[in-house]
Parts: C-alpha cells; structure tokens; sequence
C-alpha cells in the first residue's frame, strides 16, 4: 500500500511541476507594449534646426527580429533600422555682403537600439548612412568660378529620446550631424 500511495504522490507531484512550468506569467503593460522581437514600427515627421539653419525630415521605424540585450523586467529593449530623407537650407548672407545659400538632400538608412525604461519613454544612439546632394544659390561671386556642388557618402552618430503617449503618437528629439531633430511619429 505504500508502494502505490508513494507512486501516485510522485505522479502527481510531476504533473503539478509540468503544469506549473509551462504557465507563463503574464505579460507586464511593457511587455505588451515594447515586444522584445522588435519594438515599434511607423513613420516620423520632424522639424530640423541644423546649425545655423532650418529643415524638414521624416523616418520611417521597422523591428528587427534580433533578441534584446536587457534581460531586466522593468527595463527594455529592440532594434529597429529606419529609412527617409532629410532637406536642410543654410543662408550665409551678411549685412553689407553677398548673400548664397546651400540646400541639401540626405536619404538615409540606419540601425538603431531603443532602451524604454518604461512603457512611454525610451532613449537610442542611431547610427546613420547616406549619400548628400547639396547646391549653392545665389553664387555670383566674379572670378571665384563655377558655382560649386557637392554629392557623397556621409554617416551620423544620434542620439534621441521618445515619448510614447497613449494616443499611440510618439513625440521624438534626437541630436546629431544635422543638429536637432523635433517631431511626433506614429509608431504602433
């Protein structure tokens, strides 16, 4: 009789262990928020105050499928790579002199790790690559020749923040090669 009373305990003792290793905790509000495959995806829009001039961009964020760094419960992590244009306008005009300017395109691409340390706010470094197209205007300076262009591969390191409001817009500001970027995306 011990025999099957010891049998039957060790039975249901191993069902019980089973049972309660295949249930999975539930998920945090971070957890389903921030999923470790990836993060968020969505476009950007930003203002841009490079130095000493203005311009426009815009983003557009998807997770990669590498596993997190961050093992810690409270704080997050993913990567994701993001892909746009920027367009930036210097004026070098002073009073009493000439007056030019220089425009410049930069599509992009760039990989990026986002740590949230909690389910709204989360900081990254970003490194960009691109390639520039800029263009003078208002070159007419005699003898100083053609007016000049440039085209190239650039790289930027950023660094930025995100706020993440419940409406689901997330408010962004990141500083790098371009100066400082302000803006909302819409990431989900």
């Amino acid at each position: 009789m011990r025999i099957i009373v010891a049998v039957t305990l060790a039975i249901a003792l191993g069902a019980a262990s089973r049972a309660s290793a295949q249930t999975a905790p539930a998920p945090t509000s971070l957890e389903t928020t921030v999923p470790s495959s990836g993060g968020s995806t969505g476009p950007t829009l930003w203002g841009i105050l490079p130095w000493h001039g203005i311009g426009v961009g815009g983003r557009f964020m998807l997770p990669l499928g590498i596993p997190p760094l961050i093992k810690n419960n409270q704080i997050r992590d993913s990567f994701a790579v993001e892909f746009g244009a920027d367009l930036l306008h210097w004026s070098y005009g002073y009073i009493g002199s000439h007056d030019y300017s220089w425009t410049e395109v930069l599509p992009v691409v760039g990989g990026m790790w986002n740590v949230w340390f909690n389910e709204h706010l989360a900081g990254y470094p970003k490194l960009e690559l691109g390639y520039a197209f800029g263009w003078f205007s208002g070159w007419d300076y005699p003898g100083a020749g053609p007016q000049p262009t440039y085209g190239g591969f650039f790289w930027d390191i950023a660094l930025g923040g995100m706020y993440k409001l419940n409406n689901g817009v997330t408010l962004r500001a990141e500083i790098g090669y371009a100066g400082l970027k302000l803006g909302a995306g819409w990431l989900f």
